[in-house]
This record gives structure tokens, C-alpha cells and sequence, in this order.
């Protein structure tokens, strides 16, 4: 066993990252990289090969290698051309990489720019910046604020950093952003092209970009000239350089009978909870009641469905909380939020990297610390990453367990999983090891009982060590047992105790395939034909027929000389094996197809619907879609055509009523077939929680003239 172990230590795993001419290969944990000759250029010695976002690539035969945690730049020599100084290390534009590490003069992590060669090409003294045609878009945080300035690759101030945001928008324009929010175009040189009048604006195209103005756009050119006056809802620049205007939509709220009870005009209308509406006009969004009366005073970017009586907004690229009277309960503030019932995690980038957060349900910061990764294990406990090391904090914000492992797989019962240089053990929260690191795979089942997996063997044992069971068997892991599978195909249940608890005994005599349980009956393939077993391993239901299917309803399908059909527990055929395919039996009905065609049968095996309809769908309200000529009907649960199959889309709302689609035109109807809202509209959408119908009239777009 001791030389099986060592042998191990020496197999080559191995994965490959082509690019180009080069392919990254891992021995023995460290990576290296071979040319598309297979040699290798570069041994295996290195934590890693390429660049520290996880890509990989060689830019002018160099590309980034990392050691001990850091990075620096190798050539496909295997020649270190720099040494391993840097926190990161990414491409940046053309020969030029961006790279992070310690400031000699502070604690800070400070970004700058180096060549392929290594050598300094923008003082290390920012805190990120981004590379564009010539141009550094770079920020540093003053005060308790990030600022943004532009500045050349001589490191000569372009644009001072005292802006919010900066970045590219071709053409050789940047658009710069103040503390007020109001955007205004400057050139490559810094000259200051627009006023601070713009609420956003787009890439160039064709030497026009759209700008915003609330929640009207217009156009300007490279020079900031109006082309377009910001006033018309939407906006489109062609690739050939024309201009398409379109005004909003106009919205109908109907109720089934198709009484209007309101019009609105805007992009779309989509229902958000009850009494709560998403109103789109633009790129802005309005929450509304169902009157479309607003209810928020701001105006959002995106806003997520409610949960908890809570959704995340962004306003401006930062994200917050609001109630659902539209009331902050966050301020935007956050690059990133997601909502939980009782807390909530929130990031905000810092350089290159996002940095986390715990909040309590009201936004109030709960860590003190900042992370990498946070996320919860559970109702009590999150796992976090500090320096690319694994920890725990509690619900409280407590760092239970210190970011010093690889990772952490499992916390429960104040106990966790930990792999910690490259073994597993389990430590409490008092950082305490309960179990040592070893190379076997754990799993907690309670506060003093273990899985410990070295394959094939897995053993039940007590933290103290003591082993309570052992198999070589394949096992399944529940809270209070373990199943255990026996080549015979017996099933042992195991109590926590190692003691047998249950056994599910099947005869192994002749048996190829055991499979689930369905109604205290198994299938079983023996002998090269199928029958079932029950829990105790008695044949039920001989072993005669080509195949079989669960049963479901007392009713299991069965394969006869070809043809499905149905069996009963007697044995006995119930439904004779005509059928090409069955389904199993739901609600008292199972689907049957011949050839391409469904039909619907009951238990005893008459035709419900014949066999004769593209698809056949059961829908929520019980009915039936059907399909046939791809044209779109309804049934009802007995098999009764309520809507004759003559419509391209057809959707059941639950209330009596069905929205219909026909040649590009949408209507509603009843269950009796009628019309009652007329197919004129372009879309129609039911507001279950609101009880309406939202139908929507589209304006179409035009070229701009002067």
C-alpha cells in the first residue's frame, strides 16, 4: 500500500491550454508549456503560466508566469525576463501589460504599466488604469472617493484626475464624467468638446454617437454638434451612417372583455409585483402603481424583480436597495448587491478587483473587513477569500476561521472542511484541528462523525479516530444513515452507529439491472427481458417483456413485440401494446404516440384525444395545449376541444381566457372560442397579479430628416 502511495506521487495529470503555438500542460501540480511540437519550453515548475485573470496567451514570445503567489514575465526561452514583483499582471494594449504590487512607500497595491521586457513604462503610483490608443484612463482613490484622470504613456497629465468615471468611446473621444452625474465629450488631447449636459451617451458610429437627455435621446457628431435634438424616444445610427427615429409605444390596459381602463406611452410595461409596475422609456426605468401613478422619484438603470419586499436598483452604475414604496433603504452606492431575506452582500471595485461585504437587512455594514469572495455555506456562516486564502465569518461578521487554507468545502455543526496545503482535515471555529490534514476526503454528518474517502475505501469514523465502518462499496450520504450498494445490487441502509439498519435484499441470480423504485416495485433486466422485483427481492411480475417504465397510478408501461402498452400489478394487461411510446399516467391520463403523432388516453384505454396532433401539452390550468399543422388549440382535461387548433401561439391565462396570435397580430378570446379582444395588437402580456391585460401598439422606426 506505502508503494502504491509513492507511485502516485509521480503520475502525470495532465491538461492542456492551446493558444497559438503554445499548449500549457500541468505535471504533478505545476504548469509548464510544450510547442505545438510537443517539446517543452518551458518545464514544469510554476504555480501557473499565462496571466493573472486566468487567460492565457504569448505576446511576442513572452507571456506571465506565477511563483509563490506572484507574478512576473518569462520568454518561450524559459528565460525569467522579470522577476516574480507583481500581485497581477494582465495584457493591456498591444506590447503593453498592466500590472499591481506592493508600493515600496505604503501598504497600498499600486498599478502601473510595463513593456514586454519588463521595463516601466507608467510609474507604479495609481490605484488601476486601463490602456487605450496611446492613452492611460487611470484612478486613485482621494479621500473616500475613486478619481479619474487621463494621462499619456509619458505619464503627462491629459486630463487631471478629478472625475468620476472616464472612458472611450471611439473616434479618439472620451467621455468624462463629474460628481453631478452629467457627462461631456472631450478629444485624445484633452480639449473639451460639449458642455457637462449629457446623462449618457454611446460608442461613435460612423462618426455620430446617441446621447441622452432623461429620458429623450438625440445625436452629436465627433465635434459636438446637435445633429439630432435630444427629444425622441429611441434612437438607432445604421452602419452606413443613417439615422432612425421611433417614438414610444403606446400601451392599452384591457380586462377580458375589452374594456380599456388606461393608456400609456413607453418602450415596454412589464408587471413587477402586485400593484407594481416596470414603465421603460429609453434606457431609464420608472416604477409605477398599476394606475401608472410613479411611485419612486428617481428614475433607474435596471431594477430586479422584489423579493422580501426588497429589489436592487442602479442608478448611474452603482447599485442600492429599495422598498416598495420606491424609498432607498441603500443609497446607490455598490458595483454589485444581491439580496437575501436577512442580509445582503454588496461590493465595490478596487482596481482591477472586487472587494465584499456583509450587510444586515437594512443596509447596515456588518464587516469590518473587505474580501475577495464572499458567499453563504448556510443561515450562519459565509465563505470568504482574503489574498487568494479561504476562510469563514459568521452571520455576525466574526471571522471564525482565518483566510489561510486553499478552500473550504463544508461547514457544519461549527466545524469545516478544510484543504489546507493540499490536504484535508476538518478544524472548529476556535481554528482548533479536529481532524488532521490528510490526503483522504472528508465529509461532516455530525458534530463527532465523519466520511473519510480514500478511494474505494470510505469509513465511517468519530473525530477521535476510531473507525465505526469501512466499505469498499459505492455509499450514498444522508443526514442520519449511509446507503450502501452491493455488487448483488442488495442495499444496505447503515445507521449512524455501523449498524445495519435496513437491508433491501435482491436476488443477483441472472440479474443485469436493478432500477428505482416506483410504488414498492423495482424493474429488473434479467435474462435479457424485463419484470419487477418488490423491497424484498420476490419476483412480482415476471421477467417477459422487451421493456418496462415505472409505475405510476397502479400502471406501469410495457413493451410488447415492439408496441408499449400498459401492465397492472397483477400482472395483467390493462391497455394492449399498440403504441409506439407511452408516457407514465399523471392525473389520471398518460400521453401515446404512432409515428409522429400524440394522443391522449385514460386508465382504461380509451381515447381521450386522438392520435392524431403534433403536441399535446398539459398547462397549469389543467387544459391541454394541442398542435397540429403547427397550429395551436385547447382541451380540457376530459379530452374536450374548447379552441379549434387555428392559431400560431395560443396561451391559457387560468381566468377563463387565452391570449391568441395569428399573422403577427395578438388578441384574447374565451374558452368558448370568442373573440373578445380583437387580434390588432403587436403583443399582449396577462398581469396575473394585477388581473389585466397589457396590450401593446408598436411605433415604427424612420429615417431622421432635417
Amino acid at each position: 500500500m506505502k508503494a502504491a502511495s509513492c507511485s502516485l506521487c509521480f503520475l502525470l495529470i495532465t491538461f492542456f491550454s492551446a493558444f497559438g503555438n503554445y499548449i500549457v500542460f500541468t505535471e504533478n501540480g505545476k504548469a509548464g508549456l510544450k510547442d505545438s511540437q510537443g517539446k517543452i519550453v518551458i518545464p514544469a515548475q510554476y504555480d501557473a503560466l499565462g496571466w493573472s485573470d486566468g487567460k492565457f496567451s504569448v505576446i511576442e514570445n513572452v507571456t506571465g508566469y506565477k511563483l509563490n503567489g506572484r507574478w512576473g514575465l518569462i520568454n518561450t526561452h524559459n528565460h525569467r525576463v522579470t522577476k516574480n514583483d507583481y500581485d497581477d499582471l494582465v495584457p493591456g494594449d498591444g506590447a503593453l501589460l498592466i500590472a499591481r504590487k506592493n508600493s515600496p512607500h505604503s501598504l497600498r497595491i499600486v498599478t502601473g504599466c510595463v513593456s514586454l521586457s519588463g521595463k516601466e513604462v507608467i510609474p507604479f503610483e495609481y490605484d488601476g488604469m486601463k490602456l487605450y490608443s496611446l492613452r492611460a484612463i487611470v484612478f486613485s482613490k482621494i479621500g473616500n472617493q475613486y478619481k479619474y484622470g487621463l494621462i499619456d504613456f509619458d505619464n503627462h497629465t491629459i486630463l487631471p484626475q478629478q472625475y468620476q468615471n472616464i472612458y472611450p468611446i471611439g473616434n479618439l473621444r472620451f467621455a468624462v464624467e463629474n460628481f453631478e452625474n452629467k457627462i461631456a465629450l472631450f478629444s485624445e488631447s484633452g480639449k473639451q468638446i460639449t458642455d457637462f449636459v449629457i446623462d449618457k451617451i454611446s460608442p461613435f458610429t460612423k462618426n455620430y454617437a446617441v446621447i441622452y437627455q432623461g429620458e429623450q435621446q438625440g445625436v452629436v457628431n465627433r465635434e459636438g454638434q446637435i445633429i439630432v435634438a435630444p427629444k425622441y424616444q429611441s434612437i438607432a445610427i445604421l452602419e452606413d451612417g443613417k439615422i432612425k427615429i421611433r417614438e414610444p409605444h403606446s400601451w392599452e390596459f384591457l380586462d377580458g372583455k375589452n374594456k380599456l381602463i388606461q393608456k400609456h406611452l413607453a418602450d415596454s410595461i412589464v408587471p413587477l409585483d402586485k400593484d407594481l409596475l416596470k414603465v421603460t422609456k429609453g434606457d431609464l426605468i420608472e416604477l409605477t402603481d398599476q394606475q401608472l401613478k410613479p411611485i419612486a422619484s428617481t428614475l433607474f438603470s435596471t431594477i430586479s424583480p422584489f423579493t422580501h419586499n426588497k429589489a436592487v436598483v442602479t442608478v448611474n452604475r452603482k447599485a442600492g436597495v429599495i422598498n416598495r414604496k420606491g424609498k432607498f433603504i441603500i443609497q446607490p452606492q455598490y458595483d454589485s448587491l444581491i439580496l437575501y431575506d436577512k442580509y445582503m452582500l454588496a461590493s465595490q471595485r478596487q482596481g482591477q478587483k472586487h472587494q465584499w461585504i456583509l450587510l444586515d437587512s437594512i443596509g447596515t455594514r456588518i464587516t469590518s473587513k473587505t474580501y475577495e469572495y464572499l458567499w453563504p455555506f448556510n443561515d450562519q456562516y459565509f465563505s470568504v477569500r482574503n489574498k487568494s486564502f479561504a476562510g469563514a465569518i459568521n452571520i455576525k461578521g466574526q471571522e471564525v476561521i482565518a483566510c489561510v487554507y486553499d478552500s473550504i468545502f463544508q461547514i457544519s455543526y461549527d466545524l469545516a472542511v478544510v484543504k489546507f496545503h493540499r490536504q484535508y482535515g476538518i478544524v472548529n471555529t476556535q481554528e482548533e484541528w479536529v481532524v488532521a490534514p490528510r490526503n483522504s476526503k472528508l465529509t461532516i454528518l455530525t458534530p463527532d462523525k465523519y466520511i473519510e474517502t480514500a478511494s474505494p475505501r470510505k469509513s465511517l469514523k468519530q473525530t477521535n479516530g476510531s473507525v465505526i465502518y469501512f466499505t469498499d462499496n459505492p455509499i450514498s450520504i444522508s443526514p442520519d444513515h449511509i446507503l450502501e450498494y452491493l455488487p448483488s445490487g442488495t442495499i444496505w441502509k447503515i445507521d449512524l452507529n455501523g449498524r445495519i439498519a435496513d437491508r433491501q435484499v435482491y436476488p443477483n441470480d441472472g440479474i443485469e439491472k436493478i432500477f428505482e423504485e416506483s410504488e414498492g416495485l423495482r424493474g429488473i433486466l434479467k435474462n435479457g427481458k424485463y419484470g419487477f422485483i418488490d423491497a424484498q427481492g420476490r419476483l412480482r411480475i415476471a421477467n417477459r417483456y422487451e421493456g418496462v417504465g415505472l409505475f405510476s397510478e397502479d400502471l406501469a408501461p410495457a413493451k410488447i413485440r415492439g408496441k408499449w402498452g400498459f401492465i397492472n400489478r397483477q400482472d395483467q394487461i390493462a391497455i394492449q401494446p399498440v403504441y409506439e411510446e407511452v408516457s407514465l399516467f399523471k392525473n389520471g391520463v398518460a400521453f401515446v404516440r404512432l409515428q409522429q403523432n400524440w394522443g391522449l388516453i385514460d386508465k382504461t384505454g380509451k381515447i381521450l384525444l386522438p392520435v392524431r396532433y403534433q403536441q399535446i401539452k398539459l398547462l397549469p390550468s389543467k387544459n391541454f395545449l394541442i398542435q397540429i399543422n403547427d397550429q395551436q388549440g385547447l382541451a380540457d382535461a376530459s379530452g374536450k376541444i374548447l379552441i379549434l387548433p387555428k392559431y400560431q401561439r395560443l396561451e391559457d391565462v387560468g381566468n377563463g381566457f387565452a391570449i391568441v396570435q395569428r399573422d403577427g397580430k395578438y388578441g384574447v378570446i374565451n374558452l368558448q372560442g370568442i373573440s373578445t379582444i380583437p387580434l390588432m395588437y403587436d403583443y399582449i402580456q396577462f398581469d396575473p397579479l394585477n388581473q389585466f391585460f397589457i396590450a401593446q401598439k408598436k411605433s415604427l422606426w424612420v429615417d431622421f430628416r432635417n
